[in-house]
């Protein structure tokens, strides 16, 4: 541990990564605009507020050059899991955190989160998804209602069981008027939503709800980039689950 940072290990230490990575939580403030409404450009002050606020950070360090949202930040090294990324574009925010790769021994990192920023936010739609692969994947998908009405899927696509879901998709469908009749063949039979849960697309579900209820990004869109120190409890998971000795 050093003065800005719980890692046991150097900043430099070789972390495993892939390209399919993906840890994120989106909020859709009220009211929610139509599928095709145009987002505004990012907000740099709002978006440090958050990430300040945010459970899994203890403390923002440095707020780097912000990047366009079609760029995607991979973890090589121990360092690289500090940084964060956040778009907050009108009523859309949006954070990606590797914190929330987790999964060891039933952790469950983005419903703990999505459910924290349910109380701060109680009008809010949340939509969580995280798919870290470590060897194999696991996913960790999360639909909050401003109702309150949730939906959690949690297991390993590769594997029939064990699975986790709480809560039903077509019930989360139908509260947003989203008719499955209007998705393509092509798209209904990769969701698979009647399938047993290992088959499920649990990712593209909330996918569809966001794009349903107005998160269209453009590449001109930009986000902020921060070097965080996690807290100390997020910093030992992630460097457990991160490092390639376990």
């Amino acid at each position: 541990m050093t003065d800005i940072s719980f890692w046991t290990h150097p900043p430099e230490t070789t972390v495993r990564s892939s390209n399919s990575d993906e840890y994120i939580i989106t909020l859709l403030d009220p009211p929610l605009p139509e599928s095709t409404a145009k987002l505004s450009p990012h907000d740099r002050v709002r978006a440090r507020a958050f990430a300040e606020a945010f459970p899994t950070v203890d403390a923002v360090l440095e707020e780097l050059p912000p990047m366009p949202v079609s760029e995607v930040l991979f973890a090589e090294t121990l360092s690289d899991l500090d940084l964060i990324t956040i778009g907050c574009w009108g009523n859309v925010t949006c954070i990606s955190d590797p914190a929330l790769a987790t999964y060891d021994a039933g952790m469950t990192p983005v419903l703990n989160e999505v459910t924290a920023l349910r109380e701060r936010y109680p009008s809010a739609l949340i939509v969580g998804s995280a798919a870290p692969d470590f060897g194999e994947t696991h996913t960790e998908d999360v639909i909050c209602l401003p109702d309150g009405l949730t939906l959690f899927a949690s297991g390993f696509p590769a594997y029939e069981s064990p699975w986790f879901v709480d809560g039903d998709p077509h019930t989360i469908l139908n509260a947003l008027g989203i008719d499955l009749a209007d998705l393509t063949d092509e798209d209904r039979e990769d969701l698979n939503l009647d399938a047993e849960p290992h088959l499920t697309n649990w990712g593209m579900l909330g996918g569809l709800v966001l794009e349903h209820c107005g998160r269209r990004l453009r590449d001109e869109l930009e986000m902020s980039v921060f070097r965080v120190r996690h807290t100390e409890d997020y910093t030992s998971m992630m460097e457990e689950m991160w490092m390639w000795t376990h």
